[in-house]
Formats: C-alpha cells, sequence, structure tokens
C-alpha cells in the first residue's frame, strides 16, 4: 500500500488527536501534568535566558537606530512593546520547544516504534494516539500559552531595564507610554499564537515518531526532520496569523 505524503500524515493525526478531546476517558490527568513538567516546567530556565539576552539585545538595537536616525528615543516602550508582543515573545519559546521538546517526543516515539513497542500496544487494545500523543498535545499547549506569558514578562522586564539604566526612562514613563500601545487584544494574539505552536509540536513530533523506520540511525533522521518541519511550519504560521491579527486589527 502506497504511504500517504508527510503533511497529509500530520494533518490526518492532528484531526484523530482533537477529536480525543471530547472523550473523557482519554484525559488521564498524571500523565498530563508530568508532560506539563517535562515541557513546560523544565524549559523555564532556557526560555528565561534566551529571551532576557533577546530584550535587552532588541532594545538596545532599537535605541541605537531611533538615536542615530531620529536623534529621540521616547518611542522605545511602543516599538519593543509590539514587537515583544507579537513576534519575539512568542516565536523564541516555541523554536525552543520545538528543539527541546519536540526532538525529544520524536526520538522517544520513534525509539518505541523502532523496537516494537508500538505494536505492543495495539495487541493490548492501547490506541497508540490516546497513550501517546493526546497527552503530549494537551500538556504542550498548556506549556506553550504560560511560556509565551512568562516569556512576554521576562522580555519587557528586560527592556525596561534598558531603558531605565540606559536611556534614562523613568519607570512609570515606560509603561505609561507602554500602554498606549499594548491592549488586551495583543495578550488575547499573543496566546492564540502561543496555543497554536503548541498544538503542533507533538503533532509533528509523534507524526514523524510513528512513520521511524531502520533502528537507530532512522530515529536521528526522523527526529532532524522533525526538528525542521516543526520549525519551517511554525515560520510560515507565525507570518500568516500575525498578517491575520494584523488585517483584523
Amino acid at each position: 500500500m502506497k504511504q500517504l505524503p508527510m503533511y497529509f500524515e500530520i494533518i490526518s493525526l492532528f484531526f484523530k488527536t482533537l477529536f480525543r478531546v471530547f472523550k473523557l476517558d482519554v484525559w488521564r490527568k498524571n500523565e498530563i501534568l508530568s508532560a506539563v513538567y517535562q515541557s513546560g516546567v523544565a524549559s523555564l530556565p532556557i526560555v528565561t535566558l534566551s529571551t532576557a539576552f533577546a530584550g535587552i539585545v532588541v532594545t538596545q538595537q532599537m535605541a541605537w537606530h531611533m538615536s542615530i536616525a531620529l536623534s529621540d528615543v521616547s518611542m522605545i516602550p511602543g516599538f519593543t512593546g509590539q514587537f515583544i508582543f507579537r513576534e519575539l515573545g512568542i516565536a523564541i519559546p516555541a523554536l525552543l520547544l520545538v528543539s527541546k521538546v519536540g526532538a525529544s517526543i520524536t526520538a522517544e516515539v520513534g525509539t518505541m516504534k523502532v523496537t516494537d513497542q508500538i505494536d505492543a500496544l495495539k495487541l493490548l487494545q492501547i490506541d497508540p494516539i490516546d497513550y501517546l500523543v493526546f497527552p503530549r498535545f494537551i500538556a504542550s499547549m498548556i506549556s506553550s500559552a504560560c511560556l509565551t506569558l512568562f516569556s512576554v514578562s521576562t522580555t519587557l522586564a528586560c527592556s525596561l531595564g534598558v531603558a531605565v539604566f540606559g536611556y534614562n526612562f523613568n519607570t512609570l514613563e515606560f509603561l505609561n507610554a507602554l500602554r498606549h500601545f499594548i491592549g488586551p487584544m495583543d495578550v488575547v494574539c499573543a496566546l492564540v499564537k502561543g496555543i497554536t505552536f503548541g498544538s503542533l509540536i507533538p503533532i509533528i513530533s509523534c507524526a514523524y515518531g510513528f512513520k521511524c523506520r531502520g533502528g537507530a540511525e532512522g530515529v536521528g533522521s526522523a527526529t532532524t526532520n522533525s526538528v525542521v518541519t516543526s520549525t519551517i511550519a511554525i515560520i510560515i504560521l507565525d507570518f500568516l496569523l500575525t498578517y491575520l491579527f494584523t488585517w483584523i486589527l
């Protein structure tokens, strides 16, 4: 039987997993909480470090260009705030989850596939999607949403620090200026993006794991392909969602 292209497999797995939301018997809290810890809590250190330095670098560069081109840095809160809420604070945790969590999921599921553990689950009449995909799907969405909010807060805090200590802003002045550029809908859009990216990562990772062949070499190849595909998918979705939100708002 001819195999479907990989993107069909990914789309099919996504809808099969999504329909499990309405099946109460697959909501195993302990497995979901364990996956939330592995994908969310365990990712906090690297997300904190990456977003902190990203906030410092972006604010410093924007301020430098403003001072050169406009001789005025009063727009630092507005420009950095919008960039952080719409791109930087969302894309960084998503891409870090791809490299850290997505690769781990593909390697784990792929190893189970080549060692016939998934076939053993089927013999025991345990649905691999219920057992392997769904808990990670829910946990990844929760973790991604929380990490997005945490990332945005960390990046904004570092941006505020650069503005206060480097460009003589007052804290209240920075926050008041930021309030004129950032509203509740920006937070909603950031969460929508975060949840969308979070739902995508385990689906692509598990899809490549399920199709893994050829022992250790196959697991390595599937993991690489999973990370590359997830990264490209997030970049494309980020563009589409940004365009959509810009048009709506």
